[in-house]
C-alpha cells in the first residue's frame, strides 16, 4: 500500500524532484519483490477441526474402496496399464507417466499381493485423497464442516466415482487431479496482496502441469483457470515477464514426468510399450493422440452432437447423483450473488466456467453417437471430472445456506453433521451391491479360461481391449505361462513394433515387414496368410481370441480360424493333416459353469466390461454349432453332398441343443440368474433355424414331426427373450411371425 499511494505521488511530481524520489521508488519496489519471493503460504487445513474430518473422510472412504475393491484383474485398459507399469513401459496414449511411475514403485516394491492388487490399492488410495479435498474445497468456500462432509460422501460413494475408485486405472488419478484444480484456483482467488497472488500462481501452474500428465482432459479445466489468473497477475502488476516466466517455469516442472517416455524406450526393455519415443515424432504424436484424434474417443469419423452428449451426461448424472445436485447448483448461484463476497463470486464464475468449457469442447469432440453397451461404458467414465465441479459447487451452495442458519441458531451445527452422515450412510447403501467387487475374478478367469490348455511357445493373436489386456497382464504381470507369445494386431500395424517389441518378445518369430502396411510404400507388406505361412511350420499351435477382421481374406482358401474355447485356432485346411472338423470339436476347452462363476446379469449393466465377458461366454457356447452350420452351407447346391449336409446340420444341431441345456440346468438350479435367458436369444434363433433346415431336409414323418416342434419351441423362446429394438430389425422376422401364428410348417419352403 505503501508503494502504491508513493506511486500515484511521484507520477505528479515535477522533473526535478524524479530522481530523488526514483530512488526511493526502487528501494520500496525491491522490499516488495523480497516479500514477494519469501511468501510464506497459507496450510492446506486451517485448524483441528478440519484435520480430525479430513482423516475422517480420508480413512472412511479409502476403507471402503479397499473393501470393495477389485481383488484381481478389473476389465478394459486395467491389464494393459498393469503390465506396462510392471516393466516402466509407455501406456497407450497419452502415456499415463504420473499413473505409470506412481503403479512401478507400488508393484515392484509393496512387499505382498499380486500386480493386479497393488494396482487396485494404489488406486484406492488417490480416490480417497479426492475426496478429501471435494471436502476442503465446499468447507473453504463456504464455512460448513457438514456440507463438506455431506458432498465427498456424495460424490465419492456414487456409483462411477466408486466403480473407478477401486480398480487399477488412471480415472481415480483423474478425480483427484480435477479437484485439486479447483483446490488450487480457490487459493489463488483468496490469496491477499501481490505477494499471495504470485505464491499461488506458482502452486497452481504445478498443480496444472501435474493434471496434464494423466488426462488431458484436465486442459478444459485449465484453460479458462489460467486466463483468469492471467487476468488477475495484471490487475495486480504481476503480468512482467520476470513474474510470468517463474510461472511458466512451474507450468513446466509439473511437466516433468513426461520424461518418462523417452527413458522407457532408452533404458528400459519393457515387453509391452506403446512407440518408440527416442524420436521426436513418435513422443509428439502419442503425447497428443494422433492415431485417436486429440479429445476424441476412438480412432473412427463417426460424429455426434453437442446435445447429444450433453443430454447423455444430465441423463447421467441426475441418475448418479440425483437431480438434486442441479437445484443446488442454482441454489448456489444466488446465494452467492445475492450474501456471496468478491471472492467467492469470482471462483464460483470459475467453476462455471469449467463447467461449462469441459462440455462445450468434450462434448462436441467426442465421437460416439447414440452410446449404447460398452461404448456408454467408455464415455460416462469422462463425466467424472464435470461431476467434480457439479457436486462442488451444489455442495458450496448447501453449506452456505448451513451456515447461514447456523449463524442463527449454533445448535443446529451438530444437526446437520448428523444429518451429513445420514445421508452419505443412504448413498452408501444405495450403491454398495453394484459397487462390491471384492469376490469378482470373472476377468482373470477368462485368460486362464485358455492359457493351460495351450501347447509350449504358442502364438495368441488379440485385438482390443477385452482380449488384449487379460492375456497381457498374465503372462506379464503375474509371469503366468510366459512361454506363450501374445501378439497385439494392432501394434503389428505400427513400424515401431518391430523396433521395440519384436526384439525382446519373438526374436524367432517372422515378420515379412509392416502388417497392413500398404498404404505405407516405404516397408515391405504383409498379410495374415504370410505371417501363417512364415510361422506354422515353427509353432504350430495358433490362436486368435478375436473375430478374423472382415478385411482379411487372404487365409479364405488356405487357412480357417477353428473354434477353441473362448478364442479360435487356426488350422491348414485341404491338407491330408487337416483334422475332422467333429472330432476336433470334441477336445477344445469350454468355460466350465460349475467351477468358474460367471457375472450376473441381474447386477451389470450392459455398459459395464462384465455385461460383455458374460456375452462372451454365452456366445461360446454357439460357436462350435455355428462353425459346423457355416461348413454345411458351403456345399448348398451339390446334391451329392446332401448327406454329408444332414450330418453337419445334425450334429450342429445336436450340439447347441446340448450346449443349451447344459446352461439352463444351471439356470435352474440357481447357479446362473435366470434373466440370463435374455443373452440366450441368439442361440433360441439358431437352434429354431436348424431344426427349420433339417425339417426341410428330413424324409421321415416321425422326425420332421420333431424338427417343426423345435422350431416353433425356440423361436417363441427368441421372441420372448430378446430385446425389441433387435427384434424389429431382424430380416427374419417376417418367416418368424407367420410361423409362429401358423403353430405349425404347412405350406412353409426354404431356400437350401
Amino acid at each position: 500500500n505503501e508503494y502504491k499511494s508513493y506511486l500515484r505521488m511521484v507520477s505528479g511530481m515535477k522533473a526535478e524532484k524524479t530522481i530523488k524520489s526514483q530512488k526511493k521508488l526502487n528501494k520500496l519496489r525491491a522490499v516488495e519483490d523480497a516479500n514477494i519471493l519469501d511468501y510464506t503460504a497459507e496450510p492446506l487445513l486451517y485448524d483441528a477441526g478440519e484435520m480430525f474430518y479430513a482423516a475422517l473422510v480420508y480413512s472412511m472412504s479409502t476403507a471402503i474402496y479397499i473393501y470393495t475393491m477389485y481383488p484381481g484383474l478389473p476389465g478394459g485398459d486395467s491389464g494393459e496399464l498393469m503390465a506396462t507399469a510392471k516393466d516402466f513401459g509407455v501406456s497407450h496414449p497419452p502415456g499415463y507417466p504420473t499413473f505409470t511411475t506412481l503403479a512401478a514403485i507400488m508393484i515392484n516394491m509393496f512387499p505382498f499381493g499380486t500386480t493386479a492388487w497393488k494396482t487396485n490399492l494404489l488406486s484406492c488410495l488417490i480416490g480417497g485423497l479426492a475426496n478429501v479435498l471435494l471436502y476442503i474445497n465446499v468447507k473453504r468456500f463456504s464455512g460448513s464442516d457438514a456440507a463438506g462432509l455431506l458432498t465427498a460422501g456424495w460424490c465419492g460413494f456414487s456409483r462411477i466415482f466408486w466403480m473407478w475408485s477401486i480398480q487399477g486405472e488412471v480415472f481415480s488419478f483423474s478425480n483427484f487431479f480435477a479437484a485439486l484444480i479447483m483446490y488450487a484456483a480457490w487459493r489463488f482467488g483468496n490469496a491477499e496482496g501481490r505477494p499471495g497472488k504470485f505464491y499461488e500462481a506458482k502452486l497452481g501452474a504445478l498443480v496444472c502441469g501435474l493434471a496434464l500428465t494423466n488426462q488431458h482432459t484436465s486442459v478444459l479445466y485449465i484453460f479458462p483457470t489460467s486466463l483468469w489468473v492471467l487476468f488477475t497477475l495484471w490487475r495486480h502488476e504481476l503480468a512482467s515477464m520476470k513474474y510470468l516466466f517463474q510461472v511458466g517455469l512451474r507450468g513446466l516442472l509439473g511437466l516433468t514426468p513426461y520424461i518418462q517416455l523417452p527413458i522407457s524406450s532408452f533404458f528400459f526393455n519393457a515387453r509391452v510399450t506403446w512407440g518408440d519415443h527416442r524420436l521426436l515424432s513418435d513422443f509428439k504424436k502419442h503425447l497428443l493422440r494422433e492415431d485417436f484424434g486429440t479429445f476424441r474417443l476412438v480412432s473412427s469419423n463417426e460424429k455426434s452432437t453437442l446435445m447429444d452428449n450433453f443430454m447423455v451426461y444430465f441423463n447421467d448424472s441426475t441418475r448418479e447423483l440425483t437431480l438434486a445436485v442441479y437445484l443446488l447448483l442454482l441454489v448456489t448461484v444466488v446465494v452467492v450473488s445475492m450474501r456471496g463476497s468478491g471472492k467467492q463470486k469470482e471462483v464460483l464464475a470459475l467453476y462455471i466456467a469449467m463447467f461449462s468449457t469441459y462440455h462445450l469442447v468434450f462434448s462436441s469432440l467426442a465421437n460416439i453417437k447414440n452410446p449404447k453397451g460398452i461404448f456408454h461404458g467408455v464415455l460416462e467414465r469422462f463425466w467424472l471430472q464435470p461431476n467434480i465441479a457439479l457436486c462442488t459447487m451444489a455442495g458450496s451452495g448447501l453449506g452456505m445456506l448451513f451456515s447461514l442458519a447456523c449463524d442463527r441458531m449454533n445448535s443446529l451445527r451438530h444437526l446437520f453433521l448428523v444429518l451429513a452422515v445420514v445421508l452419505v450412510g443412504v448413498q452408501i447403501q444405495l450403491n454398495y451391491d453394484d459397487c462390491n467387487e471384492n469376490d469378482n475374478y470373472f476377468f482373470y478367469h477368462y485368460s486362464r479360461n485358455l492359457l493351460p490348455h495351450v501347447p509350449r511357445r504358442s502364438i495368441i493373436m488379440t485385438s482390443g481391449d477385452f482380449s488384449t489386456n487379460t492375456f497381457r497382464y498374465h503372462t506379464i504381470g503375474e509371469e503366468y505361462r510366459t512361454d506363450v507369445m501374445v501378439m497385439d494386431m494392432q501394434f503389428m500395424q505400427a513400424v515401431w513394433f518391430y523396433i521395440m517389441l519384436m526384439p525382446v518378445n519373438w526374436p524367432d518369430v517372422s515378420f515379412p515387414g509392416v502388417y497392413k502396411a500398404g498404404k505405407n510404400q516405404k516397408y515391405p507388406y504383409y498379410n495374415l496368410k504370410t505371417f501363417l505361412d512364415e510361422n506354422m511350420p515353427r509353432f504350430p499351435d495358433i490362436y486368435m481370441c478375436v473375430n478374423v477382421p472382415d478385411a482379411e481374406d487372404s487365409i479364405v482358401g488356405y487357412y480357417e480360424a477353428w473354434p477353441y474355447g473362448m478364442c479360435r485356432k487356426f488350422v491348414k485346411i485341404n491338407t491330408p493333416s487337416t483334422p475332422d472338423r467333429i472330432e476336433f470339436l470334441k477336445n477344445i476347452p469350454m468355460w466350465d459353469l460349475d467351477t468358474t462363476p460367471i457375472p450376473n446379469i441381474d447386477r451389470y449393466e450392459p455398459q459395464t466390461w462384465e455385461y460383455t465377458l458374460l456375452s462372451s461366454v454365452l456366445e461360446s457356447f454357439s460357436k462350435p454349432s455355428v462353425f459346423l452350420w457355416n461348413y454345411a452351407n458351403q456345399f448348398s447346391g451339390d446334391d451329392s453332398k446332401l448327406s454329408e449336409r444332414k450330418r453337419l446340420y445334425e450334429k450342429a444341431f445336436e450340439m447347441l441343443k446340448t450346449n443349451r441345456k447344459y446352461i439352463h440346468d444351471r439356470i435352474e438350479s440357481g447357479l446362473i440368474a435366470y434373466n440370463t435367458q435374455r443373452l440366450m436369444s441368439p442361440m433360441e434363433k439358431s437352434l429354431g433355424h436348424l431344426a427349420l433346415i433339417l425339417h426341410a431336409i428330413e424324409t421321415d414323418d416321425s422326425k420332421k414331426k420333431v424338427y417343426e416342434a423345435a422350431v416353433i419351441e425356440h423361436w417363441k423362446n427368441y421372441k420372448q427373450w430378446f430385446t425389441t429394438d433387435v427384434i424389429e430389425t431382424d430380416p427374419m422376422m417376417t418367416t418368424i411371425d407367420s410361423i409362429l401364428d401358423a403353430g405349425n410348417l404347412n405350406g412353409v419352403r426354404i431356400q437350401l
